[in-house]
């Protein structure tokens, strides 16, 4: 489903190509969000290990790191939507952000 709308989102990049400010704004926040998503999962997993280790200190800290990239790399996704003018499904990642937000509310 990511890599579809990956897909989705970077031929409307192509096709808008036309005007360097949104091509630019729109590549900016597709970098962001591809960076923090990545930091965002790796800090999950490393939370699971220290969980699973028995240290929940350390996992809760670890935790709440995932849920501050998670929602920084969602608000990213959010506004390249925006600029491409696709809001089909924003809801959907508006519902994502809360999650991201109870994630780093839970510990």
């Amino acid at each position: 489903m990511k890599n579809l709308l990956i897909g989705f989102l970077f031929v409307l990049l192509i096709a808008f190509l036309g005007d360097p400010a949104f091509a630019e704004n729109f590549d900016m926040y597709m970098q962001e969000w591809n960076e923090k998503r990545e930091l965002a999962t790796q800090y999950l997993l490393d939370a699971e290990k220290a969980l699973k280790e028995g240290d929940e200190a350390t996992a809760c800290i670890t935790q709440r790191r995932a849920s501050k990239y998670g929602i920084e790399a969602t608000e990213s996704l959010i506004k390249a939507m925006k600029i491409n003018g696709s809001t089909d499904g924003l809801e959907n990642f508006e519902s994502g952000l809360n999650k991201w937000r109870e994630l780093g509310d839970f510990c």
